[in-house]
């Protein structure tokens, strides 16, 4: 994506997908925290799926193989936390930020 926002207009266009992506309920981007307007603006959202399902159709093995990998399990638990959290700010109970 880095590569693509050099091109003027782009970042304008990538913006608008990640809000497409964000109506769907699939993936919304989240800004980092600072007190500084400019800094909050300039800086590139994390990525967060707000279906843990989008996560777990990708991988290959069952739940009992993504609980013994413990990296595997890491991402789908901390991904889960996100979600949740995404889901509780898009209703207004918080704000989210990295």
């Amino acid at each position: 994506m880095l590569g693509q926002l050099h091109d003027a207009g782009n970042t304008t266009r990538l913006a608008h997908y990640l809000e497409l992506l964000a109506a769907a309920g699939l993936l919304t981007g989240l800004p980092k925290y600072s007190g500084s307007a400019v800094r909050l603006r300039a800086s590139s959202p994390k990525f967060e799926v707000l279906s843990t399902a989008l996560m777990s159709a990708q991988g290959e093995g069952r739940l009992h193989d993504a609980r013994a990998d413990r990296e595997t399990w890491g991402r789908l638990v901390e991904s889960a936390v996100g979600a949740h959290l995404a889901n509780a700010a898009a209703s207004g109970g918080c704000e989210l930020f990295y």
